[in-house]
C-alpha cells in the first residue's frame, strides 16, 4: 500500500473525501517543476490531463447548454457540473453551445407487485422522468415521482433508502425482497436550470503543452531517475498531448514516485497517482517491515 514518504518531502497520501484509494497524490502542473512525491508498493495508477474551467448555462426538460467559452470544447467531453447528472458528457458542440448526453445509471433496489414502486434506492436524484429497466419491469416503464427521497448515511446518521413510484406495476418479485439491479436512462428532467460558474470539462479533446515525466527515487527522495516504460529503456515522458491513464506496478518497498514537468508551454494539467493497497488486490507482493 501506498507510504508516507520521508520526514521533508513534503506529500501525506491521503485521499481527498469520497475517494476510495488508500494512498492518493494529486495536483497541477502550471509551469515546470516537479509534482508531489509518494511512496508506492504494488500496483497504481498514473493520471496526466488537461482541464478546462467555464461557466455553463443549462434549463430543467432542455437538453440544450452553453458555455461562456468554447475554446478546447467538443463532442464529447465530459463536464463535472452541479447543474447535471454526474457522466454527462456533451453529444453536439459547436461554438459555445451544443446538446447534452445523459447517462443511464445503475442502482439496486426492490420492487412490489402490489404497488407500482421501487424501493430501498441508494439515489433518487434525477431519475423522475427516466425509463426504467429491470427484472419484473413492462417495457417502457418510467419514474413518475419521487415518494422518499433518499439520504446518504453520514456519521450521525445511517440515511434514508428512497422509494419512487413508476408507470406500471411490476409484472415479478423476488420471493425473498431482496435487493435487484435496475437501470434508469435518465432525460433531461435530471437537469437544473441554472448558471454554474466552476464547471470543469475533460476529455481527448483537450490537450495540454508540455513535457512530464515519471520518476522514482531509491534513496529517500534524494536523487530522482526518470521511470521507463518497458526493459529497453523506453523513458516514461508525455509530451503535448491527450489525456494519461496508466497503471504500473512496484516490487520494492519504499520506493518515491512522483510526476515531474520539465517543459511548459499552455492548459491546466492535473495529476494523480493513486493505490488501493497491495493487500486489495489480487496479485500479491512480499514487503518487509
Amino acid at each position: 500500500m501506498g507510504l508516507p514518504a520521508p520526514l521533508g518531502v513534503s506529500a501525506t497520501g491521503a485521499p481527498p473525501a469520497g475517494d476510495a484509494a488508500s494512498g492518493v497524490i494529486s495536483g497541477t502542473f502550471s509551469a515546470v517543476g516537479p509534482g508531489l512525491p509518494f511512496s508506492f508498493f504494488g500496483p497504481f495508477n498514473v493520471e496526466l490531463y488537461a482541464s478546462i474551467t467555464s461557466s455553463l448555462t443549462t434549463t430543467n426538460g432542455s437538453l440544450n447548454a452553453s458555455v461562456v467559452s468554447g475554446t478546447g470544447i467538443a463532442a464529447g467531453v465530459a463536464i463535472n457540473s452541479k447543474n447535471v447528472p454526474r457522466g454527462t458528457t456533451w453529444a453536439t458542440f459547436s461554438g459555445t453551445s451544443g446538446t447534452l448526453a445523459l447517462p443511464t445509471i445503475s442502482l439496486t433496489g426492490i420492487v412490489s407487485t402490489a404497488a407500482a414502486q421501487i424501493s430501498c434506492l441508494a439515489s433518487t436524484a434525477g431519475l423522475v422522468g427516466s425509463t426504467v429497466t429491470g427484472p419484473g419491469i413492462p417495457a417502457s416503464t418510467t419514474v413518475v415521482s419521487v415518494l422518499v427521497a433518499a439520504v446518504a448515511a453520514s456519521g450521525n446518521s445511517p440515511g434514508t433508502p428512497g422509494v419512487v413510484q413508476i408507470s406500471a406495476i411490476p409484472t415479478s418479485a423476488p420471493t425473498t425482497n431482496a435487493p435487484q439491479a435496475f437501470s434508469f436512462a435518465l432525460t433531461s428532467q435530471a437537469i437544473t436550470t441554472g448558471v454554474d460558474a466552476a464547471v470543469v470539462f475533460t476529455g481527448a479533446a483537450i490537450s495540454f503543452s508540455a513535457t512530464i515525466q515519471l520518476e522514482r527515487s531509491f534513496d529517500g527522495g534524494a536523487t530522482w531517475l526518470v521511470a521507463n516504460f518497458d526493459n529497453k529503456g523506453t523513458l516514461a515522458q508525455y509530451t503535448t498531448g491527450t489525456p494519461v491513464s496508466a497503471s504500473f506496478g512496484e516490487p520494492e518497498n519504499q520506493v518515491l514516485y512522483r510526476l515531474n514537468c520539465i517543459v511548459y508551454s499552455s492548459g491546466t494539467i492535473n495529476y494523480r497517482i493513486s493505490q488501493s493497497g497491495a493487500l486489495a488486490t489480487s496479485q500479491s507482493f512480499a514487503s518487509s517491515t
